[in-house]
């Protein structure tokens, strides 16, 4: 959890974690630093890098930056929890150390939020820039239009998230304090999916808002070398973390149960039974390996059901018809 601390608070806090980023990272800096909002602060946390990032950011030498280096990496979420601990802000923005965010970003958003209590964190769309910082524009690349989503309730952002994936644009997010103090900070056993993490776990808590603008330049590095770009290492790992991840709508409450899939109500079996059965219907292989695992789990005693004697011959048949090992081609 995040602890509330009892300095006087800055209405923003950016929070960064570097690494290996020295080309990019002034730049970065820089764009925050002009956004013109008042009593903000800056809190970077180097993760270990080895190209002069660290000497890049001290040379900045502005009193609103406040830094932190470790000596080793140890991991994106572990920085970037570190930067949100140490900051205290009513609200906190994420950026990544070679993204920039675009000007107006921070007052469009802060005066959102004050606006509307009942919302805990906004979002916007990015815009995308290459390794130079000119416009990228690729319709083929992955995540050219998923950012556009429109707005909903939380719940059924909840079945986007189920059923889609993720969003929303991490480096674009301006959350409010509270949200991270309620529903923790990011999983550092995460690193594919970490964001896609957070926002179902802040849906559970809290409505959010994506404001249809543009608020974030978020670069999309030469030979893959983003960390959600499409490596062997990376779509393997992103396929393991997905099928954990899923976990988090075993715990809805019942009203959201019934909000998040109202077809359940028609449907035979627990609300596990139901959604490992929506979740093996899904086409790719985490859904499945999920489904089978939070099923059998449901099933943790040795007799039948009560008012369900089938229960346990319906879960045989899904793990005889589910070939998670690709057993037969």
């Amino acid at each position: 959890m995040v602890a509330m601390s009892s300095s006087p608070q800055p209405r923003i806090s950016v929070v960064i974690a570097s690494y290996n980023h020295a080309r990019f990272v002034q730049a970065c800096l820089q764009s925050v630093l002009s956004q013109g909002v008042a009593d903000l602060e800056v809190v970077v946390t180097d993760d270990g890098s080895t190209d002069g990032t660290p000497e890049r950011v001290l040379a900045m030498a502005d009193p609103r930056i406040r830094f932190h280096a470790f000596a080793e990496n140890r991991g994106a979420c572990v920085a970037l929890n570190d930067a949100i601990s140490r900051s205290h802000g009513r609200f906190i923005a994420v950026l990544n150390s070679d993204d920039l965010f675009l000007p107006g970003k921070l007052t469009r958003q802060l005066a959102f939020l004050e606006s509307h209590p009942e919302v805990g964190a906004v979002f916007g769309w990015p815009t995308f820039i290459n390794e130079q910082g000119d416009p990228f524009h690729d319709p083929a690349h992955k995540d050219h239009a998923v950012f556009h989503a429109a707005n909903r309730p939380r719940q059924q952002w909840l079945r986007q998230f189920f059923d889609n994936g993720n969003a929303l644009c991490h480096p674009t997010a301006l959350i409010r304090r509270e949200v991270y103090a309620e529903v923790g900070l990011y999983d550092p056993r995460l690193a594919q999916v970490p964001d896609l993490d957070q926002w179902m776990r802040v849906c559970t808590r809290f409505e959010i808002h994506v404001l249809p603008e543009r608020f974030t330049a978020f670069r999309i590095r030469d030979q893959l070398q983003n960390a959600s770009a499409a490596r062997p290492e990376v779509v393997v790992r992103d396929a393991w973390e997905r099928a954990r991840i899923l976990t988090t709508y075993l715990h809805l409450t019942v009203a959201d149960q019934a909000l998040v899939f109202p077809e359940f109500a028609s449907q035979t079996g627990t609300y596990a039974e139901k959604l490992a059965r929506h979740a093996l219907n899904q086409p790719y292989p985490f859904y499945h390996r999920f489904a089978l695992d939070a099923w059998f789990d449901a099933l943790c005693d040795n007799s039948p059901k009560e008012g369900d004697p089938a229960a346990y011959a319906r879960f045989i048949a899904a793990t005889g018809s589910t070939d998670l090992h690709c057993i037969y081609p």
